[in-house]
């Protein structure tokens, strides 16, 4: 009865382990970006930041082009941002699915232009934001 009693707490103790452990499906697999990605982490350089000034003056000059921009949250879970230009609009696609504190949530709206500050970089006149919306910054 005891070695019954035993084994059922054993099985009890191990199903509330594993229930309890925290596993996201979005999150199972690392993120890495592509080598044509812009990419934005916390205390770092700005990965391909030529690409994304290039895509700053083909906007300028009304030329089609489109880029990802991969941020990076403090806690290292990637935000993608798919933008693209169509020779008026920047059309913007915002993934923060892969995020465990954000929005988990897709986004689309579009903007009006890119603002170059020094090493920090935002769209501006975005629909639905007030405030420019955050793309990259260079933190080093």
């Amino acid at each position: 009865m005891i070695k019954k009693l035993s084994i059922i707490i054993v099985c009890i103790l191990f199903l509330f382990i594993v229930g309890c452990t925290h596993s996201n499906a979005a999150n199972s697999k690392e993120f890495t970006p592509s080598d044509t990605d812009i990419v934005s982490r916390l205390f770092d350089d700005i990965k391909n930041e030529s690409r994304l000034k290039e895509f700053i003056q083909n906007t300028e000059a009304g030329q089609k082009d489109s880029i990802r921009v991969v941020t990076y949250t403090k806690e290292g879970a990637p935000i993608l941002t798919n933008i693209t230009f169509d020779g008026d609009n920047l059309e913007v696609s915002s993934d923060s699915t892969r995020d465990d504190y954000g929005s988990k949530e897709m986004k689309k709206f579009k903007c009006k232009e890119i603002l170059a500050e020094g090493k920090k970089y935002s769209m501006i006149s975005c629909d639905g934001y007030e405030v420019p919306y955050h793309l990259a910054e260079d933190n080093k």
